[in-house]
């Protein structure tokens, strides 16, 4: 938090307020709003969410899938793309606290690969501490995703029915 204080001829100069002339009411809603910014970021940006709840803390759902994900594929015995769900808790200090990021609703998605996610959801919460911490954390699971696709074969298009 700053205030203005007017700096002699050459204009304003901000100084930081000292931490114990915030109230927890003031603490509270300045943590608020930086939820607030991550979730209008997400919505900025096109990226699907569900927000869960918003107080006492900010919940959100966001769905991730590849692009070549098929619903009900692997009922078939074809493994077709991955999907999954993240739940994000945030805790009332956050950015300044890690969120805790829950793996849902996982379809297609191997113990190796779920491990990979989660180690590479703990870097990134790591690197980016203090900071918008959901984005970077769903683009790079996006990317890992999108990368482990390559590793099963293509399903061929089905033919259309053709009456003869």
């Amino acid at each position: 938090m700053t205030q203005r204080m007017l700096g002699g001829v050459q204009g304003a100069v901000a100084r930081r307020d000292l931490p114990e002339n915030w109230d927890a009411e003031r603490t509270s809603r300045f943590f608020a709003d930086l939820q607030e910014n991550e979730v209008r970021t997400m919505h900025y940006l096109g990226l699907a969410y569900l927000v869960l709840s918003r107080r006492p803390r900010l919940q959100l759902k966001v769905p991730l899938a590849t692009m070549n994900y098929v619903e009900g594929g692997s009922a078939s015995g074809i493994r077709v793309g991955f999907a999954l769900q993240l739940v994000f808790t945030c805790p009332a200090r956050y950015p300044l606290q890690v969120p805790e990021v829950e793996i849902v609703e996982k379809r297609n998605v191997s113990e190796s690969l779920e491990e990979a996610l989660r180690v590479e959801i703990a870097q990134t919460l790591e690197q980016h501490l203090g900071l918008q911490m959901m984005v970077p954390v769903i683009t790079r699971l996006q990317m890992i995703m999108n990368s482990e696709i390559g590793r099963f074969p293509r399903v061929p298009p089905r033919a259309a029915n053709v009456n003869t």
